[in-house]
């Protein structure tokens, strides 16, 4: 029997496709909020368009053929914009932060980005014509490295935050803990943080019409140096005056950070013996996948609603979001960069040896 090797790739690329969508759900069902859901999906996807391509061309129906091709057309003519523009669009949204929010380095981020996608060309033909061809190669390579290893988890990232707004909790819970964010003047409830009351109200009245119950709502939020009081006091006050005087309110004032919003404010659950897993979080949208992973990490295993952020300041946001959870993973990462460098070197120093480059 004359086995057809075309038949048996494509067949095979929609039998890996099926495994990694099984995958894909049964890592959801264990931990919707964490990496390996934007690996999966990736992966998916790709090999979804892989498995396709490979169906059309094998049917040698030409007009499905054409349709593939304009497909193709249609979603990499504005990837190619993309990439030629970043570095202006960049520019032009640094530019709009910094005349709509503080200049701190947090909100510099597109700034420093945009910069270097611009400059990345000229870096690049300056270290050739002035290092000696191994350091340069050596740079170069990984200066790429870099840049496709970002890149990857960026995307990665994307895709699994992109796959929890797909979820949305039901209207069932016992508590809801709004986590805090810094105060204007050192006592106003900025509109970031306002956004995220507004949340947890919104969710809280459409439960209460379903259920006619109230969640317990804790505003989580100790005092920074710059503040007259804690963001925990501030929220629930800022609550009470729109519409939240019904509600059973907490205010945790000690926690500094993300992790102790959920660490304090589970033993605030603890002592009034709710359901630990029967309750959500709301912060901004932006927030959401982190915040995800502190909450899990000290045992609440309960999602996220996200508050809307302003349009311009989302690259920035993301891009700070995307950061700290690679942070949350340093040792893995400088692990596979090292890695990477002690190959590099091997391979410069081989092809020097062999005299390869010039």
């Amino acid at each position: 029997m004359k086995v057809d090797i075309e038949t048996v790739v494509t067949l095979t690329s929609w039998a890996i496709f099926i495994i990694l969508v099984a995958l894909l759900f049964f890592s959801l069902k264990k931990n919707k909020f964490r990496l390996l859901n934007g690996i999966l999906g990736n992966s998916a996807l790709l090999m979804l368009a892989f498995a396709v391509s490979l169906t059309i061309f094998e049917s040698g129906i030409q007009w499905l053929e054409a349709v593939l091709a304009v497909i193709i057309v249609l979603i990499m003519v504005p990837i190619l914009l993309l990439y030629l523009s970043l570095g202006i669009l960049l520019l032009w949204n640094a530019w709009i932060v910094w005349r709509r929010e503080s200049h701190s380095l947090g909100n510099m981020l597109t700034l420093f980005l945009g910069l270097v996608v611009i400059l990345a060309p000229f870096f690049s033909r300056f270290i050739k014509a002035n290092l000696p061809a191994p350091v340069a190669q050596f740079l170069l390579n990984t200066f790429s490295f870099l840049t496709l290893y970002a890149v990857f988890w960026l995307l990665n990232f994307m895709t699994s935050f992109l796959i929890t707004r797909i979820f949305r909790p039901k209207l069932h819970q016992d508590y809801i803990i709004v986590l805090g964010a810094g105060l204007i003047n050192g006592n106003e409830v900025s509109p970031l943080l306002a956004s995220r009351i507004l949340k947890a109200k919104q969710f809280g009245d459409l439960q209460y019409q379903k259920t006619g119950k109230f969640p317990l709502v804790i505003f989580s939020g100790g005092q920074g140096a710059d503040e007259t009081l804690p963001e925990g006091q501030a929220m629930k006050a800022y609550a009470m005056a729109h519409g939240m005087a019904d509600y059973p309110l907490i205010a945790e004032t000690k926690s500094k950070n993300t992790y102790e919003n959920m660490l304090f404010s589970k033993r605030l659950l603890e002592q009034r013996q709710l359901n630990l897993q029967q309750g959500i979080f709301a912060t901004s949208d932006y927030h959401t996948f982190r915040a995800a992973g502190y909450a899990r990490f000290v045992g609440l295993n309960i999602d996220g609603i996200g508050a809307k952020t302003s349009k311009f300041f989302i690259p920035n946001a993301f891009i700070r979001e995307y950061i700290a959870i690679l942070m949350q993973h340093k040792t893995f990462h400088v692990i596979v960069i090292a890695l990477f460098l002690i190959i590099n070197i091997t391979v410069i120093i081989l092809q020097t040896q062999f005299h390869i480059l010039t």
